[in-house]
């Protein structure tokens, strides 16, 4: 008995819409994030940290009902990266392949120019203040430039762009929401101007080269020799 006929038929339907490579494409995306952003951790109190902030910067207050627009961005990946890996394989080992690239120049950043910011005191007692401050206890202010945040973001947006499943309105809507995230990070003081800035060209350069190198037959290559 073929065992996909006899799953139930909303079971059969989810598994046709978000087949077995989508997962181990989104597994694969946040591994590396996950062994890169916390594996070069170890090594950062042994280097200099460096302090990119300018006076705009120091400008801009915190503003603690941002925390909402920043942590809203990890359920705002999720739900974009297994939308966009489902509208078809080229799309999702591209994006792997995109994520491994930058994840590379990352790596080299991280660790060859330190980043560190100082947080301000939060007073108060409400929700956002306790957000913000739960943020601060759970990760350090290291691994800032580029900003994965922002990097990531950016990321959900383009790989909307032309994709046959995702409608426009979600194509403008993680437009819309990569801005708001820019905004967040520096009104939550996790991150400097630079590091947006950084984000963008990183990203947008691995885009470019992955595209260049095809670098989607990688993926290709893998499933072909797993199932041989």
């Amino acid at each position: 008995m073929n065992h996909k006929n006899s799953m139930p038929i909303e079971r059969r339907a989810f598994f046709e819409r978000f087949p077995l490579y989508v997962w181990i494409c989104f597994l694969y995306f946040f591994a590396i994030d996950f062994l890169v952003f916390y594996g070069t951790r170890p090594l950062l109190p042994y280097l200099p940290a460096h302090d990119l902030s300018t006076p705009l910067d120091r400008m801009i207050p915190l503003s603690p009902p941002w925390i909402v627009v920043y942590v809203g961005a990890f359920l705002s990946w999720v739900v974009s990266l297994v939308w966009i890996m489902s509208d078809s394989r080229e799309r999702a080992y591209r994006l792997c392949g995109t994520y491994t690239i930058i994840m590379i120049v990352c790596t080299v950043c991280f660790l060859a120019f330190p980043v560190t910011i100082e947080r301000p005191e939060v007073t108060g007692d409400g929700l956002f203040e306790w957000g913000v401050r739960l943020i601060y206890r759970l990760d350090s202010p290291t691994n800032l430039f580029p900003s994965l945040h922002v990097i990531i973001s950016y990321l959900c947006w383009r790989f909307t762009i032309g994709a046959k499943r995702i409608p426009k309105w979600y194509m403008w809507f993680n437009l819309v929401y990569l801005i708001l995230v820019c905004f967040s990070i520096l009104f939550v003081k996790q991150h400097f101007i630079a590091d947006i800035g950084l984000a963008f060209i990183v990203a947008e350069g691995a885009v470019q080269l992955a595209r260049l190198l095809r670098i989607e037959r990688i993926g290709f290559a893998i499933e072909k020799n797993v199932k041989k």
